[in-house]
């Protein structure tokens, strides 16, 4: 059995902190920092929460995957929850839908923690850069400055798999 990759599944411990609308935010400012984002997260979490987090009916970003990528909630939360069968996960306190992309960054770095190679590339390939094309475009159209976020994101992704 292969050594865990504690270091490849860091940055993405960091960016579930970034995407989570319930970590505290000295937390999401240290993840800020350990990812070496442009700025401070003090002077972009307004920009953050009114993009991602806020909106009626739906922020103008949503960090639900299937809302972003216009799939059926069902059966996107079913294909992550069968992730984290299979990777023998369990929640502790908080229960985010597991398609929360927050989540779905912890959930995605288990499988690279515990070099899941297939999962990595699937979940990848199907949920996260799709997301990241998705957030890029849309935050490109409204002219926002945090349009840096999904390319961070992505590079991020990339280098982890």
């Amino acid at each position: 059995m292969a050594e865990p990759d504690l270091d490849a599944a860091l940055p993405l411990i960091a960016w579930s902190r970034i995407w989570s609308p319930v970590v505290p935010e000295e937390l999401q400012s240290e993840a800020w920092e350990a990812l070496g984002l442009p700025g401070s997260f003090e002077g972009n979490k307004t920009g953050l929460w009114s993009l991602f987090h806020l909106g009626t009916p739906q922020p103008r970003v949503p960090l639900l995957l299937h809302a972003a990528l216009g799939r059926e909630g069902a059966a996107v939360r079913e294909d992550w929850l069968r992730v984290i069968s299979y990777l023998e996960l369990a929640w502790d306190e908080v229960h985010l839908p597991p398609d929360q992309l927050g989540v779905a960054c912890e959930i995605y770095a288990c499988a690279v923690q515990s070099r899941e190679p297939v999962l990595i590339e699937a979940l990848r390939e199907r949920y996260l850069l799709p997301w990241c094309a998705f957030a890029s475009e849309e935050l490109a159209l409204q002219g926002s400055s945090l349009v840096f976020l999904p390319e961070h994101f992505e590079a991020d992704l990339r280098a982890c798999g």
